[in-house]
């Protein structure tokens, strides 16, 4: 049995909900925050960073500055556009910068942003492999920096709602004896970012991008580090040479059982956790499909059937307001409102650990 032992310090276990629920900042100087990054994710990211209270958008840095300035004009956002990020931070005066760029290149973005005394949110994975993530842990306790990383899935109406729902039900529903996590998707669809069916450039194509959303929402809820974990990846997208679905198996240290599952072929949509309690079942749907509904599901214990639980929150078009919510906390922690990163590093780190594990299996 593969033991996944590790002598980093590990996370905070429970994610904050500190500024989901509409708290504002009290500082009085906006914070400053440069965009290094303006592909698929960063005009998402951009546009909910805009939102929260306490933030100016000083800058924003693509190698293509066309793209950086077509993301500006798409998001009425007047300000400098850098084709070198590294410029951007020599000539504005930044007090934080948010990285969304290629997973290979997140390491030499950090550290140099690191050096130069700057805050950091970084898009999931944190790196490629462990050793990067340990290397980005060091620079950021050497430079004094705060740091997170951006899992955007956890703030989600349907995962914030279960975990509502289970803390506010804990002692009924008793403790928790298993979780299932499946994702089953048309990954290898048309508009595909051909960097993520690169192993290189990816990690791993399927494997870090979507496995690293899972491990992260399954540790959620299990609240405990993994010690024990097994996996098997496999390439079975007939002409492409990148990982197409992932099994996961792991055991949380106080011996609570998970598996995880991800398929990238054609199929019924499926996005769900399945959690496992002594007193009852909770159903986080994060998607539905002509068989399924969205939402989070729980077990009725006066029926002995399923009931709805009403979602406290909405993700808003595009899953918007889910970034705004996971902005929001994030922001909160670099200005200093919170004391404890939304995502750390060392979390972080943990996710592509355990997902480094299977490519040796």
């Amino acid at each position: 049995m593969r033991v996944a032992n590790s002598e980093k310090t590990w996370g905070s276990p429970e994610f904050s909900l500190n500024g989901i629920y509409g708290n504002e900042f009290t500082k009085d100087r906006e914070m400053r925050i440069g965009v290094i990054g303006a592909g698929f994710i960063g005009p998402i990211n951009t546009r909910a960073l805009m939102e929260v209270p306490g933030v100016e958008i000083t800058a924003v840095a693509n190698r293509t500055a066309e793209k950086a300035k077509k993301m500006c004009t798409g998001l009425s956002l007047n300000c400098p556009v850098y084709s070198d990020y590294k410029e951007m931070t020599e000539k504005e005066e930044l007090d934080a910068v948010v990285i969304n760029v290629f997973n290979d290149i997140h390491k030499d973005y950090f550290l140099y942003c690191a050096e130069k005394g700057l805050d950091i949110l970084i898009e999931k994975p944190l790196a490629n492999t462990y050793e990067d993530c340990l290397i980005m842990e060091a620079a950021a306790e050497k430079y004094g920096i705060r740091a997170s990383v951006l899992q955007t899935q956890r703030y989600g109406a349907v995962l914030t709602t279960a975990k509502k729902y289970i803390d506010e039900n804990e002692g009924e529903l008793g403790k928790l004896c298993g979780i299932s996590d499946c994702i089953s998707c048309h990954y290898f669809w048309d508009g595909r970012n051909p960097w993520h069916l690169d192993n290189v450039r990816s990690g791993g194509g399927i494997v870090l991008n979507y496995g690293v959303h899972q491990l992260d929402r399954t540790h959620v809820f299990l609240k405990e580090k993994t010690a024990d974990f097994h996996a098997r990846y496999l390439m079975e997208k007939p002409g492409i040479d990148t990982y197409s679905s992932y099994f996961m198996m792991g055991t949380g240290e106080k011996g609570t059982p998970y598996t995880i599952q991800c398929n990238g072929y054609c199929g019924p949509s499926v996005n769900e956790v399945i959690l496992y309690f002594q007193n009852g079942t909770v159903i986080a749907r994060l998607s539905g499909n002509e068989f399924s509904k969205r939402g989070v599901f729980a077990t009725d214990k006066e029926t002995g059937g399923i009931k709805e639980i009403p979602l406290c929150c909405e993700d808003g078009e595009g899953g918007h307001k889910m970034y705004v919510r996971e902005m929001t906390a994030a922001v909160a922690f670099l200005k200093g409102d919170v004391n404890k990163a939304p995502v750390p590093l060392s979390w972080g780190a943990e996710m592509v650990r355990l997902c480094g594990l299977g490519f040796t299996e």
